[in-house]
């Protein structure tokens, strides 16, 4: 079964990459933005398999541009996940916006429900160190190391593990496989594989 196309509106590769150069986010954010597309991709399609009804190009496109403003909220401080859908919105890509809006923090869909596009990115960009395939444990760590300046953020960071816990077993269990396999996308593209399959 092949993922459905459920909105028109939704940029393909070569749009996002587009976008991405006339907001010229920097090749380090691209090289990550393209992992965590490729992890979040390789989820869609194997869910799609299984009967979830996910919109591939939506997904891909959710990861490739999660991270638009990531470089200017550096200097601001701005909500990036916020300002690149506020973006996206002005673009005309609402669906795009809702899911990118979301990569921050997901709110999770009850237990058996089904699986949302925002849910795997926000997942596979949990799941991406810079442009490495790690599990949460060590992913959550670096975001503690990073951003964990006070106690509150670190309580925060917390929290979100769990949820982000719960959120990887709901969409494996729908899988035939568990998340160590995410881990070999890392594996095989070290010898050498596309970074987003076509």
């Amino acid at each position: 079964m092949s993922c459905p196309r459920k909105y028109p509106r939704v940029p393909d590769r070569s749009r996002c990459y587009e976008i991405l150069h006339e907001n010229q986010v920097p090749a380090h954010i691209v090289a990550h933005c393209e992992q965590v597309a490729r992890v979040a991709v390789f989820l869609a399609e194997n869910l799609c398999l299984v009967g979830e009804e996910i919109d591939r190009a939506l997904v891909e496109a959710g990861g490739l541009l999660h991270d638009l403003t990531k470089h200017l909220s550096l200097r601001t401080g701005e909500n990036h996940a916020l300002s690149a859908a506020r973006l996206l919105e002005r673009l005309g890509y609402p669906e795009v916006a809702r899911v990118v809006a979301q990569h921050i923090f997901c709110p999770p869909g009850p237990p058996g429900s089904p699986i949302r596009e925002e849910e795997l990115v926000y997942y596979a960009d949990k799941r991406v160190k810079h442009t490495q395939i790690v599990d949460l444990r060590e992913r959550f760590w670096d975001l503690k190391e990073r951003y964990g300046r006070s106690v509150s953020s670190l309580i925060r960071l917390d929290h979100l593990y769990e949820l982000t816990r719960l959120l990887e077993r709901r969409i494996f269990k729908k899988l035939p496989f568990g998340p160590e396999k995410v881990s070999e996308l890392g594996d095989e593209k070290a010898k050498g594989s596309a970074s987003v399959r076509g």
